[in-house]
């Protein structure tokens, strides 16, 4: 058995992907027989996990929070430290290089091994936002620091290697792209997903959906696209699911009345309410202006409930997705491309089940949690990532 300390910026209860993921990882590890402590900054919800032990720092990783860690691993000097990394997530304004620098300090005086998940890197240069442009010189120096300090670097996509590798040095390890699983589980209430088809405007038509939170990058393209396939077809119906999605869809149906009452609006739901919603759906549109990645878990949570899943290709995207075919793909930067492979999958049931059953398949081989926890144990290695 081996001990972990899970450093995170965000856990359950709070919300957040990488919230999730985390306590996916946290409980697949101690469910393998592992002995797991997850350290986190304070939240106004109160925590607590069967199966993982919850430290919760008196700060953001603040002064206060160092001092903190290192009396708990102190305590512990043979712990594996696990970095999950978004440098907004630990403080400063995502510019806390003082804790970077704490830890490598660590790893040079007491030999610790820091594990690091690059969630994201760090942040763009450009005019937009030029004030930004130093936090983005930071964080940069930020990633250099814990390449420098890690003994794993795992990435959540293989885009990020060739934005973490010039800031790489020769001691730094090999990238390893861990997979990252579901955060939804997999469906298994068909009489409740039943109710929820005929719940929607009464019809018996086919029903879409989307998985994710509204934000305002993504919302444009799920407007276009549900706005002209339900206007084109009085039986269609339609599910978005998530958080932001009453205020989308109340506005959507504000724009375009003839579509009121054909769209159901979840807001937030447990894990398991959301399975039952994805799986009412016949067709996931998921489109992103930068194309779909193995990080996006909205995709991840379609493909492990059997749904067929259309997304975008764009410039993060990796070369699985059309290698394996396990998603219908259009290409980001065309407009049109997106609402016309919708309109194409709507009306070939015979191509949506095929669709699939390959998207399912890929998701067990590649992307399912055992895969993650067997590379994180080193049950597998980075030649076999």
């Amino acid at each position: 058995m081996s001990s972990w300390t899970i450093l995170t910026g965000e856990y359950p209860p709070d919300c957040g992907g990488v919230a999730d993921y985390t306590a996916q990882i946290a409980r697949g590890l101690a469910a393998s027989g592992e002995d797991v402590t997850v350290v986190c900054p304070p939240s106004r919800f109160g925590r607590s996990d069967g199966l993982v032990r919850i430290v919760t720092l008196p700060d953001q990783f603040g002064a206060g929070s160092r001092s903190e860690l290192d009396r708990l691993l102190d305590a512990q000097p043979a712990t594996r430290i696990l970095v999950q990394y978004v440098p907004n997530a630990f403080g400063f304004r995502g510019a806390n290089l003082a804790w970077c620098h704490a830890l490598k300090r660590r790893a040079d005086r007491d030999g610790a091994d820091v594990r690091v998940m690059f969630h994201e890197p760090y942040f763009y240069f450009g005019w937009n936002r030029p004030q930004r442009n130093a936090l983005a010189l930071v964080q940069r120096a930020m990633a250099a620091i814990l390449l420098r300090t890690a003994s794993r670097v795992y990435l959540s996509t293989d885009a990020w290697r060739a934005y973490l590798r010039p800031y790489a040095s020769a001691s730094t390890p090999p990238f390893v792209t861990l997979p990252i699983p579901s955060a939804i589980p997999r469906c298994d209430r068909s009489t409740d997903v039943q109710a929820v088809r005929d719940g929607i405007g009464g019809g018996r038509g086919a029903v879409i959906g989307h998985f994710g939170t509204y934000g305002a990058h993504v919302a444009p393209m799920i407007r276009r696209a549900l706005t002209s396939l339900l206007e084109d077809d009085v039986a269609l119906r339609a599910i978005c699911v998530g958080v932001g999605s009453e205020r989308f869809v109340r506005d959507l149906e504000r724009g375009h009345r003839s579509i009121a009452g054909r769209v159901l609006a979840t807001s937030r739901l447990s894990p398991s309410d959301v399975a039952v919603h994805l799986s009412a759906c016949d067709l996931l549109l998921q489109p992103y202006p930068d194309g779909v990645t193995t990080r996006r878990t909205s995709v991840m949570a379609g493909l492990a409930n059997g749904r067929p899943v259309l997304t975008t290709s764009g410039a993060l995207t990796e070369p699985i997705w059309a290698g394996t075919s396990a998603v219908a793909l259009a290409a980001a930067d065309r407009a049109n491309a997106f609402r016309l492979a919708a309109r194409e999958l709507v009306a070939d049931a015979d191509r949506r089940a095929a669709l699939a059953a390959r998207g399912d398949a890929v998701y067990r081989s590649h992307f399912a949690l055992e895969h993650t926890i067997a590379m994180l144990r080193d049950l597998r290695g980075a030649a076999a990532a």
